[in-house]
This record gives C-alpha cells, sequence and structure tokens, in this order.
C-alpha cells in the first residue's frame, strides 16, 4: 500500500463536500480527537501535509472509523 492523499481520504468521508472543504473538515475532525492528534504527531504527520503513509492512513481509520 504506497501514500494515499488527504484530499481522496477526505472525500471519502464527506463525499458530498467539495474537495477543499472536505479536507477542511477532516482536518477538523484530526484537531477535536486529541488521541489521534497525539498518535499522528509520533508518526510525524505535519499539518500542511498532503499525502499521508500508511501507518498514518491507518491510525486515522482507527481512531476516526471507515469512511
Amino acid at each position: 500500500m504506497g501514500a494515499i492523499y488527504l484530499s481522496e481520504l477526505a472525500q471519502a468521508y464527506f463525499p458530498k463536500s467539495t474537495p477543499r472543504s472536505a479536507v477542511a473538515q477532516l482536518r477538523r475532525w484530526i484537531v477535536l480527537n486529541t488521541e489521534l492528534c497525539t498518535r499522528l504527531e509520533e508518526l510525524h504527520f505535519k499539518p500542511r501535509q498532503r499525502a499521508l503513509t500508511p501507518l498514518q492512513h491507518e491510525a486515522i481509520l482507527r481512531f476516526l472509523g471507515e469512511p
């Protein structure tokens, strides 16, 4: 499994939103979930990062559930 773009994942969670709006909403969800934020920091996630590593992607799915 390669890197997945944050915009693709956001569109999966918010299919009726524009790509920009979906990313903004997903970033809000990430910030509001302190456990997820902590885990992503451990995985070297940066706030303006556009592509996720497989481990970062897995962490988001584990904490937020499948889209």
